[in-house]
């Protein structure tokens, strides 16, 4: 197992963080620092983790704790914010998804990394999963694309009201959304424009008590934090101000259209849907497997001697791992792994600013379309990586 000298500080000290990223990190860096606006999270994580500083202050950490680079994981809405201070601070940046939930902010983030040349990678980082690296390589053969299907619903999360459902979080389009406009963008390149509609359809939603997660913080190293969320009782009610109900219409600029879907309004007992279907002049494309998520993962089928030809693709023969029904991949701990390699080697992390860039402002037009009720151009692009699979 390599381990790279790059010294880390987290800010938000979450779900996430204690679940995937912070085991990652000490992993395969150095954990120098955790950050989060609760002091008892950020006192409870460093007692978790045996970390040696704990502030309360992403400005304050940035200032008196020795880092090569931050972790911000942190509600959606602050993301753009804390990038700009961890770039103008000189420092290397994983930021979760998404880069940002207005343009405003993204412009302001965007312009200081580049000022700044730090090192940055925008997750989802479904550039390295095995699942889309081969959904690539089979959709090359079928032909042009043409139109596609994206996204799904659940069931709201019980705990985060800044994180989720205010009007800055901007709901589940940035929450869900993304990992389904990050995956198209990888297969089928940059989007041109997008239209969307949106409501909210469930205007309140039950909560967990905030205190519950931190009190249990302790038992992050022998169980997942999910059963711990899991088992907390519902004490309070949070008013939703993001739209809950979202489905917009994209064209990309080679020319598919489709449509996406994303939403905190489908009840846990319905099957989901494939999570993206791509239909081409010589064939078409499943991702996510059936409407359980069940193997196989991934089924094409396209015109080989003018004869059709079916793949299907399980979830073992791609490496994933079998969780909780289905087959998944731990891209938090690839893309901590391939970020601090990154800062080791000083090479550019793949996904990097103007993919992530892109997928915000994708993410962020097709809300400001359906407020306003009209097709709007998306401005940003990307150059594309290496075809899917030569990573």
């Amino acid at each position: 197992m390599s381990r790279f000298n790059v010294k880390c500080g987290v800010v938000g000290c979450g779900v996430i963080a204690n679940d995937e990223y912070i085991p990652a990190i000490r992993r395969y860096g150095i954990l120098k620092a955790v950050c989060d606006i609760r002091e008892d999270r950020a006192r409870r994580t460093a007692r978790v983790w045996d970390v040696e500083e704990h502030y309360t202050s992403l400005s304050e950490m940035l200032e008196r704790a020795n880092l090569d680079s931050v972790f911000v994981l942190t509600g959606m809405g602050v993301h753009a914010k804390q990038v700009v201070e961890a770039a103008r601070a000189g420092k290397h940046v994983l930021v979760q998804k998404p880069l940002a939930t207005s343009m405003d902010g993204l412009r302001e983030a965007v312009g200081a990394v580049r000022k700044a040349g730090v090192k940055v990678l925008v997750e989802p980082n479904v550039h390295m999963n095995p699942l889309y690296r081969r959904a690539g390589e089979l959709l090359s053969k079928a032909g042009e694309p043409y139109w596609f299907r994206a996204g799904f619903g659940r069931s709201p999360p019980i705990w985060g009201r800044e994180t989720f459902f205010t009007k800055g979080a901007g709901g589940p389009l940035f929450d869900l959304g993304v990992y389904e406009v990050s995956i198209l963008t990888l297969l089928l390149g940059p989007v041109r424009r997008v239209a969307g509609m949106a409501r909210i359809s469930v205007p309140e939603v039950e909560l967990i008590d905030e205190g519950y997660l931190t009190e249990h913080l302790r038992e992050v190293k022998t169980r997942s934090i999910w059963s711990v969320i899991a088992e907390a009782p519902r004490v309070g009610r949070a008013r939703v101000e993001a739209e809950d109900n979202v489905v917009a219409l994209l064209e990309m600029r080679q020319g598919a259209l489709g449509v996406l879907v994303s939403n905190y309004i489908t009840p846990r007992q319905i099957r989901r849907p494939s999570r993206v279907e791509v239909y081409c002049s010589r064939g078409g494309l499943d991702v996510g497997g059936g409407s359980d998520y069940q193997d196989p993962v991934l089924t094409a089928v396209y015109l080989e001697d003018d004869e059709p030809k079916r793949v299907a693709v399980s979830g073992r023969e791609l490496g994933l791992v079998e969780w909780d029904g289905r087959y998944s991949w731990n891209y938090y701990e690839a893309s901590t792994r391939h970020f601090l390699e990154c800062i080791a080697e000083d090479r550019d992390p793949i996904p990097g600013l103007d993919w992530g860039a892109h997928v915000s402002e994708v993410l962020i037009r097709a809300l400001e379309s359906a407020r306003r009720g009209r097709a709007l151009e998306v401005g940003s692009t990307f150059e594309p990586y290496a075809r899917p699979g030569a990573y």
